[in-house]
């Protein structure tokens, strides 16, 4: 009995020095482990939560600031033909938007609507619905887009010498509906802020940039009762091309940089060159409706701003877009573009500080 005593004490002293050994080896895993977390941590934290250099940047957010604007809103579609070097454009009527902004600690919203100003031409049967939101942080960027209009007009044609007569010239039958969300983010938002041009309740001290990265998503349908290429323009371009329906799923990364310069700490220039792919699924009907092959292609989305931003007094110029590029067939492609202008002044009211 003694001598089994024994050996089960052995047995015991090296099950335990195996389990010890085999937690310490795990441990010191858990402890790397934990080490490469809090590396990451921080490294996620810096840029989600770094705060912004006061010399750079002023902010006047707890100060109510209102103003006056307006607004012209865009959209159009084009078929590009590179086989045969040719090009239509087609857009709405444009019109002026007349409204009012506020923006006071985190809320700010410009409301602008039409008053009558509408361009003047042949299109009579006309109808649209045109949302444009936009959301701000000093370094995150939303935006969602719903527009729908019916009634087109050509704009621009490439590649072909044929005067169109009115009755080709003005589209009642066309419709288009377009649904983007757009988000950007701003990685050197220490030092440049977004709101600082566009919300205008910051002010940008000295120029500075900083690269933009996000992601997008759009819907796009068109679609009319004959082919969007004229009967005079038949032979100028592909017959792939001679779209009655378009319906087009995309999304996609958008990568590229925004700066701006700063004279005097007041005066500013803000460009963007905010390049992106998508990657595009969907049909059309030309005769009959056929899915064309998912592709891969460019898109575009810049966000520029000129003006004067003060202590209390500002103004300027705000100019956005976006365009996107579908391939129907090889050589042949379809830009659906939306955007807008914005020219305001406002003033921001002391809190009695």
């Amino acid at each position: 009995m003694p001598e089994r005593n024994h050996f089960i004490f052995i047995r015991f002293i090296l099950l335990f020095a195996f389990f010890f050994l085999n937690q310490s080896r795990s441990s010191a895993q858990i402890t790397q482990a934990d080490s490469v977390l809090k590396k990451t941590e921080d490294f996620v934290h810096n840029i989600l939560y770094q705060s912004h250099d006061t010399s750079y940047i002023a902010n006047y957010s707890d100060e109510l600031a209102l103003k006056i604007l307006g607004v012209n809103k865009y959209t159009y579609f084009q078929v590009n033909d590179k086989n045969k070097n040719s090009a239509l454009r087609y857009r709405p009527d444009r019109q002026i938007n007349l409204g009012f902004g506020v923006a006071y600690k985190w809320f700010a919203i410009d409301v602008a609507f039409n008053v009558g100003i509408v361009e003047d031409s042949e299109l009579e049967n006309k109808n649209f619905l045109d949302f444009q939101g936009r959301i701000f942080s000093r370094k995150q960027y939303f935006e969602g887009t719903f527009q729908y209009y019916y009634g087109y007009k050509v704009n621009k044609i490439k590649g072909a010498d044929t005067n169109l007569p009115e009755s080709s010239n003005i589209r009642e039958d066309i419709r288009t509906i377009n649904f983007v969300l757009q988000y950007l983010y701003a990685f050197n938002y220490g030092r440049f802020s977004l709101k600082a041009p566009f919300i205008l309740n910051e002010v940008q001290k000295k120029s500075a940039g900083s690269l933009i990265g996000g992601a997008n998503f759009s819907l796009y349908i068109m679609d009319a009762d004959s082919s969007v290429i004229p009967p005079e323009l038949s032979d100028d371009f592909t017959e792939a091309l001679h779209l009655q329906d378009l319906n087009v799923a995309s999304v996609g990364l958008n990568i590229g940089y925004m700066y701006s310069f700063v004279w005097k700490k007041r005066l500013f220039i803000t460009l963007s060159f905010i390049p992106g792919f998508s990657i595009n699924m969907g049909d059309s009907r030309v005769v009959v409706r056929e899915p064309f092959r998912t592709n891969i292609s460019l898109r575009m989305r810049t966000m520029n701003a000129i003006g004067y931003n003060g202590r209390r007094f500002f103004t300027g110029i705000q100019v956005s877009g976006n365009i996107i590029k579908v391939k129907i067939d090889k050589r042949l492609n379809v830009d659906a573009s939306h955007g807008n202008s914005k020219l305001f002044i406002g003033y921001r009211f002391s809190q009695g500080k």
